[in-house]
């Protein structure tokens, strides 16, 4: 199991407001090198659903299956979410940008610093999302343990083959398979997939 810490301050550049101020709208969902893990999040916040209303025996409806997206970008993943029915999905990033995306692509979202400012406004669904976000914080280990109190489900992807050596400058951490795994059963999920699409690495996680 390995995790490495790429940052030296206490608080990463790269996490912060600041740093994603200025950055430019990254419409991933149109990204080849994206698209194929966005679609698989998909999948699994379906099997998600799906295992949630297996689990209802109480015969009564339960209605939407709800679905809040921790760093949702520019709402590709909300807009494929939108498709599958039955889901009741909204969003939530604090780039920008980002905003632009969102009237666009026809989703719910809102700007808020989710794991900073903003973080005791936020709303939770049955699953939180956190595709290529955990990687960028300063504690994703204390962000997990957080979602772990408020979602039964967790989807999250970060990349699968980054080192100290060689990784995306924005990111402040790197995980491989085990140490990622690791990081989501820290805050109490047991993971139920963990799939690998290219160069991330995605799991879905129900709270034990």
């Amino acid at each position: 199991m390995t995790e490495w810490k790429l940052f030296t301050d206490d608080v990463p550049h790269v996490s912060t407001p600041e740093f994603h101020e200025h950055r430019e709208r990254a419409p991933h969902l149109e990204q080849p090198v994206h698209r194929p893990r966005l679609e698989m999040a998909a999948e699994l916040v379906n099997a998600a659903a799906l295992k949630c209303w297996r689990k209802n025996t109480s015969g009564e409806p339960i209605g939407h299956h709800t679905v809040s997206d921790l760093g949702c970008g520019d709402g590709g993943l909300l807009s494929l979410l939108g498709h599958l029915g039955d889901i009741d999905a909204w969003g939530y990033d604090f780039q920008p940008s980002n905003s632009a995306g969102w009237a666009e692509r026809g989703v719910r979202a809102e700007a808020l610093d989710v794991f900073g400012a903003d973080s005791s406004i936020v709303r939770f669904g049955l699953t939180t999302v956190t595709t290529e976000v955990l990687e960028h914080l300063a504690d994703p280990h204390r962000a997990v343990r957080w979602i772990g109190k408020h979602s039964r489900y967790l989807v999250a992807s970060s990349p699968w083959n980054e080192t100290p050596e060689s990784h995306d400058e924005c990111h402040a951490w790197a995980f491989d398979h085990d140490g990622y795994r690791a990081l989501i059963e820290q805050g109490g999920y047991t993971v139920l997939r963990h799939e690998t699409v290219g160069q991330f690495q995605l799991i879905l996680g129900e709270r034990s």
